[in-house]
């Protein structure tokens, strides 16, 4: 995950754990902090596993999102979206969505997440989704937790999901009807850190 927003910083150089702090080098109080892989997932599957660890809630989305460029190399810039429905134009002055968009077929689904408590939030960035309160509907809903765990995300653009694994336990689908090109994503609300490793899913 080599894309950084504030808050977020590589643990011991190593662009595959990332730490979220309160507070920033310059000790300004940070709200969430946001890391994103500017790998883009084409086609096929891919299975990543999330192993967090020190943290001090669930407060952890892990997810998807689609490319995007960074505009500056500021590290003061805040970047939550999944809390905003529009968030393409709320981070408009800081992130590029346009160098990839005609590559996202005709789906709606922008950014989609699990949350620690369970819940599925996703956007459109455009004012569609469910940002606010998430979807807790989906089979296999089941929380993070407050100890340490791996959350594994499967996304599947043959079939167009996304399915969730908690230590190498299957949860289920949690989204579908996925289009187009994807990156993998975390934004943080809490102190903790994450690992992130690709691997292969689980039998």
């Amino acid at each position: 995950l080599d894309i950084l927003f504030a808050g977020a910083s590589h643990l011991e150089g190593s662009k595959a754990t990332i730490h979220f702090t309160r507070y920033n080098d310059a000790g300004d109080y940070v709200v969430n902090g946001s890391a994103i892989s500017s790998h883009i997932m084409r086609s096929g599957r891919h299975y990543a596993t999330f192993k967090a660890r020190q943290m001090t809630s669930d407060r952890i989305n892990i997810g998807i999102i689609r490319p995007l460029l960074k505009k500056n190399d500021r590290m003061d810039s805040e970047f939550h979206p999944v809390c905003w429905d529009d968030f393409r134009t709320r981070y408009d002055s800081d992130v590029d969505f346009t160098i990839r968009a005609s590559h996202w077929g005709d789906g709606n689904v922008n950014c989609c997440t699990y949350f620690g408590d369970g819940a599925c939030y996703w956007s459109s960035g455009e004012g569609e989704g469910r940002c606010k309160s998430g979807d807790r509907e989906w089979s296999g809903n089941g929380a993070m937790g407050f100890d340490p765990c791996t959350i594994g995300l499967l996304l599947d653009l043959n079939a167009g999901t996304l399915t969730v694994y908690k230590n190498s336990r299957r949860l289920g689908v949690m989204k579908r009807g996925l289009t187009g090109e994807y990156c993998w994503m975390v934004t943080l609300l809490t102190e903790c850190i994450i690992s992130v490793e690709r691997d292969v899913p689980p039998e």
